[in-house]
């Protein structure tokens, strides 16, 4: 005979909070009863509460006599609580007689969790599932009570969301996988770690399963013990450990993702899917807070502890050099860069890898490859001879210029030997080949050829700027002429730019669609190639002699040197300086700067400039947009740059680039020059035109001499944008830039004979009724409006075809006189593969940069059909993109 079992009563440890809702309940119904029996683990640890005011005590019940006992011991001004896991059979009627409804209480924790969350009635079944979930709600309620339910029943996603972010102390609103990983990386991790274990569990399934896997892997990784290194960190590692594509694994690889894996991980198994989204959410992480600008300082450690896990802990360095965010993938594909370089062959591929790495994004560590690809493609253009000082000029302007700029940005380019070298190695190509074009212009300088270019119209000299371009525009509301002093057309390719964000317009002569460049007065020296300028003559002077000779030239013309433009406290301009622009009495307001000229004197920088370095220019323009007036930005000549010059025996009588005729026989890398334009030693002078030598001491840049970017001189032409008449002859500029600037190389395709003669052949072409602007050499068909189809054109197919009709029909007005622009857009694109810049086609079509956007738009309505969008932007919104394959499609053209 056996004896009965005892009966088992399963029960369930309370949380205080769960007492507190429950004496609550119990005070709030004001009867007689002030005890509340619930069944529930008799233990308890945190002593008595005040609940709504009132004394609550806590008693555990282990027997009836202990519960009879606390009965006893009960005061009048106080709510007793007990905590039982005695079955009824155990209790007596004594026991229920004085309990809240006469009965034992089983805790149900769900039914207080509603009230917690606001106006909400029930809890959701999803929330419900989790049976952990109730308890701990209770017992981490913030102290200003969790955010209030939008809905009737409080959902997981609301009460678990606000629950985790609650533990973490992090905003709710943003939880995801990315915000998980960037808070776990920084301050969450102490509060986190101080969860209980069991509830941090219950949390990364869960995050697991909401957020996915990343959420999960930031809470694991952090909540292991010694869990010091920072998840964002170990998800770097996992990109390259689980790169995609996947490709072929090294032992090395293989061996470090399994000591990732048992260190940081617990020895849990990661499959390459979530390993993918691990990886992907981190390398989001990174990128946000690079574009944020990492305000709090948590970067720099990550990337440091990612290079270090994998040099160190994982024992595979290499794996840092295939990450597109850690410094040491920037430097590797930097040298797969300077090796395309060397080769000659696939620098565009590995310059969209270097483009495609974060550090890339960051403080202009792009502008080095960037332009050391610029200056491959240059070299790799075919170079058109020239026969002309006036061809030597518009080509420095055109193309020299931009190659200055250039090489001024890679010339201090990287800090890594490997890299530094091979730039090195593509900077002197580049020199020896500006040097030859420095040779050739030198030629056309000696013997006085200089004289018959300027008098058959093929230059334009200094001394005529005023003529040829101040005089037109002074009838338009006036002209601010201002002479920045040493402004080379590197310099203007920087400055032209942020003009024009100001809002002006810049005006370019219709014939050639192309800025002016004028020769500086020899040797190009500010007392005489600046004197020049402004008096309208070949002069030496002075300031003074500057100031007449403009008021000579054009009647109350008024000049200002440096001096004259030292403002008043809180102005931007010198009185005087804005009251002649203001003036319409005053034709010309000529300003001065001396910023360049006096830096390269003083061994400063002399590049980049821009216009807040040339204090007071955008006070200037300013003043010269609201008067009305037309602003000519130019200046008395360039310079060069000292970039390791060799230093030649100093002349007396002469300067750093240029020595008297006396002094010497001519040598290599000289030019002697005789004639009316040379204004010192009797017309007669010897210049260097090599850009690596100087006479005398080293200085930051030289002037003086006969290289191109000493000789040209950029003139500028700007007009606010609602200007109401402008001179005839002159025509909003269209993108200057050269094709290579923004575009591969396109390679020339192979044409007939007789099209390729009259390729070659050139014209002259006059700018039309504007005295004095020079006529130029410029290849046929350069600016094609229109250009001639041949047999089995593909872009002639499509303007012929039906189709092009019947879209022209459609587009009505709007695609009046359009077709040649079609055309020459087509023509752009189809050369170039389907894809090029924006500015190279407004180039080629002649569009304006104002017209740029409206221009393409016409034409997108016309080649768009039925809304497909077979001409479109790409997605850095400057490149544009024709779909071969859909154009062909959409204008049945096979």
């Amino acid at each position: 005979m056996t004896s009965a079992q005892p009966e088992v009563t399963r029960t369930v440890a309370v949380s205080e909070a769960l007492v507190r809702s429950r004496a609550a309940e119990l005070i709030a119904k004001g009867g007689d009863s002030r005890v509340l029996v619930m069944r529930a683990q008799p233990r308890w640890h945190g002593g008595d509460l005040t609940v709504e005011g009132k004394r609550v005590r806590v008693v555990e019940g282990i027997s009836q006599l202990a519960i009879l006992d606390a009965y006893a011991a009960q005061r009048d001004d106080e709510y007793l609580v007990v905590l039982t896991d005695r079955p009824r059979a155990d209790l007596s009627d004594t026991v229920l007689a004085r309990a809240y409804r006469q009965q034992i209480e089983d805790p149900d924790e769900w039914g207080s969790v509603p009230a917690l969350f606001g106006a909400a009635r029930e809890v959701s079944r999803e929330l419900r599932r989790l049976d952990w979930a109730a308890t701990a709600l209770l017992d981490h309620e913030p102290a200003g009570g969790w955010a209030p339910s939008t809905d009737l029943a409080v959902t997981a996603e609301h009460a678990i969301g606000g629950l985790l972010a609650h533990l973490l102390r992090i905003d709710s609103g943003d939880l995801d996988g990315v915000f998980l990983l960037t808070a776990l990386s920084n301050g969450s991790r102490a509060s986190w770690s101080a969860v209980d274990p069991e509830l941090q569990d219950h949390l990364v399934k869960w995050a697991e399963q909401e957020y996915g896997p990343a959420a999960g892997f930031a809470l694991r990784t952090t909540a292991a013990p010694g869990g010091l290194v920072k998840p964002l960190a170990l998800g770097l590692a996992i990109d390259v450990l689980w790169p995609h594509p996947a490709g072929d694994l090294t032992e090395e690889q293989v061996a470090a993702r399994t000591r990732l894996l048992e260190r940081y991980v617990g020895g849990r198994s990661v499959t390459p899917l979530q390993a993918r989204e691990i990886a992907n959410a981190s390398v989001s992480a990174v990128l946000r807070l690079s574009r944020e600008g990492d305000p709090e300082g948590r970067l720099g450690v990550v990337l440091d502890q990612a290079e270090a896990l994998l040099r160190n802990n994982l024992g595979w360095p290499v794996g840092a050099e295939r990450s597109a965010i850690l410094r040491p993938g920037f430097t590797a594909r930097l040298r797969v860069l300077g090796q395309a370089l060397d080769a000659g062959a696939g620098a565009e591929e590995t310059l969209a890898a270097v483009l495609d790495h974060r550090e890339a994004t960051l403080d202009g560590h792009d502008l080095a490859p960037r332009m050391a690809v610029r200056l491959a493609r240059w070299l790799a253009t075919a170079e058109r001879d020239v026969h002309s000082l006036g061809g030597d000029l518009q080509r420095q302007l055109d193309d020299g210029a931009w190659v200055d700029a250039a090489l001024g940005v890679l010339w201090s380019g990287s800090p890594d030997a490997e890299i530094g070298g091979a730039y090195g190695r593509l900077i002197e190509r580049v020199r020896a080949r500006r040097r030859r074009r420095d040779e050739t212009a030198a030629t056309h300088l000696g013997d006085s050829a200089v004289e018959r270019s300027l008098a058959d119209g093929r230059a334009l000299g200094i001394e005529n700027v005023l003529r040829a371009v101040v005089d037109p525009w002074k009838s338009h509301g006036g002209v601010l002429l201002v002479v920045i002093d040493g402004m080379s057309g590197a310099v203007a390719v920087d400055l032209a730019t942020e003009v024009r964000r100001s809002g002006l317009v810049e005006w370019v002569p219709v014939a050639t669609k192309r800025r002016l460049s004028a020769v500086a007065a020899l040797p190009s020296m500010t007392g005489i190639s600046r004197t020049s300028l402004l008096c309208g003559e070949i002069r030496v002077g002075n300031s003074a002699t500057e100031k007449a000779g403009l008021a000579t030239v054009f009647p109350g013309a008024r000049v200002f040197h440096k001096r004259d433009l030292r403002a008043s406290g809180g102005a931007q301009l010198a009185d005087g300086v804005a009251v002649a622009i203001a003036d319409p009495a005053v034709p010309v307001v000529g300003v001065v700067i001396n910023a360049i000229d006096d830096a390269t004197h003083k061994n400063e920088r002399t590049r980049p400039w821009t216009m807040a370095e040339l204090d007071p220019l955008r006070a200037l323009l300013n003043a010269a947009s609201i008067a009305g007036r037309a602003v000519v930005l130019t200046s008395d000549h360039g310079h060069v740059v000292e970039r390791e010059t060799e230093m030649l025996p100093a002349a007396a009588g002469g300067d750093a680039r240029w020595r008297p005729a006396s002094s010497g026989p001519v040598k290599d890398g000289e030019v002697l020059v005789r004639g009316p334009r040379v204004a010192v030693d009797a017309g007669e002078v010897v210049m260097l035109w090599r850009d690596d030598a100087r006479y005398g001491a080293a200085r930051a840049g030289y002037h003086g001499g006969a290289s191109l970017a000493e000789l040209t001189v950029p003139v500028l032409v700007y007009q606010r944008s609602l200007a109401q008449s402008t001179p005839e002859g002159w025509e909003l500029a269209p993108p200057q830039a050269p094709a290579w600037w923004n575009d591969p190389v396109v390679e020339a395709k192979v044409e007939p004979a007789e099209t390729a003669a009259a390729k070659k052949s050139r014209k002259k072409t006059v700018v039309d009724k504007v005295p004095a602007l020079f006529e130029l050499e410029i290849e046929s068909g350069a600016q094609h409006p229109s250009l001639p189809r041949k047999p089995h054109d593909f872009v002639a197919r499509v303007l012929d075809s039906s189709v092009y009709a019947d879209q022209l029909r459609l587009a009505g007005r709007a695609a009046a006189g359009a077709g040649p622009l079609v055309e020459t857009v087509l023509r752009t694109l189809v050369d170039r593969g389907g894809r090029a810049h924006q500015e190279t086609v407004a180039s080629a079509a002649g569009l304006p940069y104002v017209g740029i956007g409206q221009g393409l738009a016409v034409v997108k309505r016309i080649l768009n059909v039925e809304g497909y969008e077979v001409l479109s932007f790409d997605s850095d919104g400057e490149t544009l993109r024709l779909d071969l394959n859909l154009l062909k499609d959409q204008f049945e053209v096979t």
